[in-house]
């Protein structure tokens, strides 16, 4: 009897015991972080699966507010005016160094985001944000040209297109400065990084003469809606652009060009003062899984980056993504990316082609 007394007397300590323990343990816990409801994303107009968003509304319980932009020049402006609106943005290659100089850019906890373990390898070490500290890529592409078979035949695949009097107010051209600039030092056989003065004021003459021509200067949705309507026949364009319009005029068809191309990568980068990360890193992750990935992509029109997402798509779907990705050797080799559009001197050669254009 006494032992059995004893013993509930021990266990009655214990049980004492345990429940301070546990009490002063959740005490000292950090308090649970409420679960975000927003999230804030400044992207490309339909650059991003509406029926993507609605699964991922659905999954978090996080509404998506989508902002568009029709150029990146518009970007620094509105981060400047607005630094804590947007959680994520969307990013080509070039400007991420340009963004990480002014602090603009937050740091990605990796470890909320193990689905980049999905990434495809080169783009987990590209040379603009290694091992993505910034920015995750979304979609790895390059600037081509689509040329309308019943108006353009006898295509050389060059350039020489672009600048040819017979298609006067025929060739649309991308309202960027730095695109318009590459074409032209690309068609001229000269470096599109480093061009020497005499250089840059060459391409600037050939841009005139494209001006002179009626060439038009539009965003991505324009040109597509020109080619369709035949209100356009030759555009230089990103790869990314095709595949969307491919059957609505089957007189398109998408080249890259012989003298190279300007390779690109847009990507998701956080901002320093998102005011909603934790469901910003969710986004991140929930992108990169790979049938979200592939489901993406086919709704969009774009390549996969996830390594594994293609067995994910119809083989129709992947028969196409070779269209637009494929570059023989030769013009791989002669293809660059941009990295200097935020140095002093090209900044000014930059100036010198949207004063020129009105742009």
């Amino acid at each position: 009897m006494k032992t059995i007394h004893f013993l509930l007397i021990i266990l009655l300590i214990f049980c004492v015991a345990f429940y301070l323990s546990f009490f002063e343990t959740k005490k000292n816990q950090p308090p649970k972080v409420p679960q975000e409801s927003e999230l804030f994303l400044l992207n490309w107009e339909d650059y991003l699966s509406q029926e993507v968003i609605n699964e991922f509304e659905k999954e978090y319980k996080i509404k998506v507010h989508v902002d568009t932009i029709e150029s990146s020049d518009e970007i620094l402006p509105l981060l400047q005016s607005t630094p804590s609106k947007y959680d994520l943005i969307i990013a080509e290659d070039s400007l991420i160094p340009f963004l990480k100089e002014l602090n603009f850019l937050g740091e990605i906890d990796q470890k909320s985001v193990p689905n980049l373990i999905y990434l495809k390898e080169e783009l987990r070490t590209n040379p603009y944000d290694p091992f993505n500290r910034f920015c995750v890529p979304y979609n790895q592409g390059y600037t081509g040209l689509i040329i309308n078979e019943k108006y353009v035949q006898n295509f050389d695949g060059t350039r020489k297109v672009l600048f040819d009097k017979n298609y006067q107010g025929k060739i649309s051209m991308p309202n960027m400065p730095e695109e318009i600039l590459i074409n032209a030092l690309f068609y001229l056989g000269y470096p599109i990084n480093l061009p020497s003065k005499e250089q840059a004021e060459k391409a600037l003459e050939l841009i005139k003469k494209q001006k002179e021509l009626g060439a038009l200067w539009q965003d991505p949705t324009e040109q597509r809606e020109v080619l369709v309507k035949e209100k356009a026949w030759v555009a230089y364009i990103y790869s990314s652009e095709f595949l969307p319009i491919k059957d609505l005029n089957p007189n398109l068809k998408f080249f890259p060009l012989k003298e190279g191309v300007l390779l690109w990568t847009d990507n998701w980068c956080l901002l320093a003062d998102a005011p909603h990360k934790k469901a910003a890193h969710l986004f991140l992750n929930f992108i990169l899984d790979p049938k979200i990935n592939a489901k993406n992509a086919q709704d969009i029109g774009i390549s996969p980056v996830v390594k594994v997402a293609e067995q994910f798509l119809p083989d129709e779907f992947r028969e196409n993504l070779k269209i637009i990705s494929f570059l023989d050797k030769d013009t791989l080799e002669k293809s660059q990316y941009f990295l200097t559009k935020n140095r002093p001197e090209m900044r000014e050669i930059l100036s010198e082609v949207a004063k020129e254009l009105g742009l």
